[in-house]
């Protein structure tokens, strides 16, 4: 499950990416970049589902339909697990942040019942924009993640949620919206 970025939020995002890597060089061959079109932030993942389970998925997803619309902020960089050793960079989330944790804890609670585990973590909204090939200790990573914690990216509604499939091709995953779920609640 996840929220697309909005396409006309891309260039900034990109903007923001090649700063990055201006800034940290290495930065181009160390990370694997996510592709602009690809950029999403993931509710839950479900991994591969048995042909038999998809209706009755399709089914328990319906209940996001009673979440309301809203604005998402995109503000910050960060790493996973933390900037030293990181795996994972990603674009914080400011505005929107707790409407996104309430949708991944729909999505969980109806998912649970389908056999689907919970997650051991909790729920830390972010845009995932690259993942490092090798985690290390990157001095220069650490400080310009320092310096961007609270750079401005940009903000869009969320009008949906989509049940996306990814296929894992050599250049890179391939997705395909399986259904959209509008929000159709009250704010």
């Amino acid at each position: 499950m996840a929220v697309h970025l909005d396409p006309a939020l891309r260039p900034a995002v990109e903007a923001v990416r090649r700063q990055l890597v201006e800034a940290w060089p290495r930065g181009q061959e160390l990370v694997k970049w996510v592709e602009p079109q690809n950029l999403h932030f993931t509710l839950k993942f479900l991994g591969e589902v048995e042909e038999a389970r998809v209706q009755g998925v399709l089914a328990a997803l319906r209940v996001v339909e009673a979440s309301a619309p809203f604005r998402l902020q995109l503000v910050g960089l960060g790493a996973f697990p933390r900037a030293r050793g990181a795996r994972v960079l990603w674009v914080g989330v400011g505005e929107g942040a707790t409407q996104l944790v309430r949708l991944a804890a729909r999505v969980e609670d109806a998912l649970g019942p389908l056999g689907f585990l919970r997650e051991d973590r909790p729920f830390s909204p972010h845009l995932t924009i690259g993942r490092l090939r090798v985690p290390a200790h990157h001095p220069e990573l650490e400080a310009v993640l320092g310096r961007k914690s609270d750079v401005e990216i940009g903000s869009q509604s969320v009008h949906s949620v989509e049940l996306v499939q990814s296929v894992l091709r050599r250049p890179g995953p391939e997705y395909t919206v399986v259904r959209s779920y509008p929000l159709r609640g009250e704010s």
